[in-house]
């Protein structure tokens, strides 16, 4: 009535007369002891295999790149610390040389206002002292004209004394000689 193909799977098969030995808790899952310890050891003999040929080679490589990382990123730091100084620095002189110039052009500004006084000090004290001599010069010119005027006018007058005498003098003589002694001082 029923074969074994029948028997549902849930229902558990009693053990037959056959089978004398105990599969214990292994057997329960299905797993055969010396199946079990040969695959076991052929898995230690993989992962030995696979320690010594792949894995440590490359963790060498690894470590090798990870200290390759950490140099370049202290090079990097490093190099960050230089340009931050380098940087700084050149700040530094550029205030220094920007105060440097303005000193330098306060200086010549100063100098220069300096000489400028100087230079219309020295201007207003000549032209000053071409003044002093050409009001001088004038006077002297002056004196001499005079001192020239006095004795041509002596002299005028001498002469017109002298022909007064000698010749005796009338009204129209008078008058011709005082013209022409006008005319002689102009």
């Amino acid at each position: 009535m029923s074969s074994s193909s029948d028997i549902p799977y849930d229902v558990p098969q009693t053990e037959t007369a056959t089978e004398s030995h105990d599969p214990g808790i292994l057997g329960t899952f299905g797993i055969r002891g010396d199946l079990f310890a040969a695959q076991l050891i052929n898995f230690l003999i993989v992962l030995i295999v696979l320690w010594r040929f792949v894995y440590k080679p490359i963790l060498a490589i690894l470590d090798k790149r990870e200290a390759a990382i950490a140099k370049s990123m202290n090079d990097v730091e490093e190099i960050s610390a230089r340009m931050t100084a380098a940087e700084a620095e050149r700040n530094a002189m550029l205030a220094s040389v920007l105060k440097e110039s303005q000193a330098i052009m306060e200086g010549a500004m100063h100098e220069t206002e300096v000489r400028k006084n100087e230079m219309l000090e020295a201007a207003k004290h000549e032209v000053e002292q071409v003044i002093a001599k050409g009001k001088q010069q004038l006077i002297a010119e002056r004196e001499a004209s005079l001192v020239a005027l006095r004795k041509d006018v002596v002299d005028i007058a001498v002469r017109a004394a002298a022909k007064i005498v000698t010749e005796g003098l009338t009204e129209k003589k008078s008058q011709s000689l005082a013209e022409e002694v006008v005319r002689k001082m102009t």
